[in-house]
């Protein structure tokens, strides 16, 4: 087990392999306040209830749409069968957004991508609401899945990042209330 007292190395780029030269090692020593494991408690589980928040509020969003397909159908004149298309289209990618934005936040940074895909989810809400047709419906809710699954995608990661192995399992247990209380909320 590594001291921690030294430095942590980290790779970038993630090429593990010895003496390759694309890659960049980032160090903290144990005191050095941008090592996220050296941070305050009451800073690690900030960022906890944040990313936790994120990763209720998308799956949320993909259940609280189902009980207004009808009515929804309805104002744009077309059958509940396809409104049901934009709800598949947001889950189906709120499961694949995690396998390109958890390797994308490995090489761009975590907090980039929490920062532009959620305030994209948010933002996207709007053109949501204001869907003058089912098509444009459908393209959009899809598009905000993806988007939103980034607390899902990114929050293993961060917790990762944040604590030790030890203190890591009564953490995810807090953070994995989100995806699973989302739909039942």
């Amino acid at each position: 087990m590594p001291d921690h007292n030294e430095q942590t190395p980290l790779l970038r780029d993630g090429d593990a392999e010895e003496g390759a030269d694309n890659r960049e090692v980032l160090s903290f020593s144990k005191e050095d306040s941008e090592n996220p494991r050296a941070w305050p408690k009451s800073k690690k589980f900030i960022n906890v209830g944040i990313v936790a928040s994120m990763s209720i509020l998308s799956p949320l969003a993909s259940s609280m749409f189902t009980p207004g397909i009808s009515q929804i159908a309805e104002d744009l004149k077309t059958s509940s069968d396809t409104v049901i298309g934009a709800t598949t289209g947001f889950t189906v990618m709120l499961g694949l957004g995690p396998l390109i934005l958890a390797p994308l936040s490995e090489t761009f940074g975590r907090r980039k991508l929490y920062i532009i895909c959620f305030s994209l989810f948010a933002l996207l809400q709007i053109p949501t609401a204001l869907s003058p047709n089912v098509e444009t419906l459908i393209a959009i809710r899809t598009l905000s899945g993806f988007v939103g699954s980034v607390g899902i995608a990114n929050g293993g990661g961060t917790i990762s990042d944040m604590f030790e192995p030890q203190e890591r399992a009564g953490v995810f247990g807090w953070y994995l209330l989100g995806p699973l209380l989302g739909p039942t909320l």
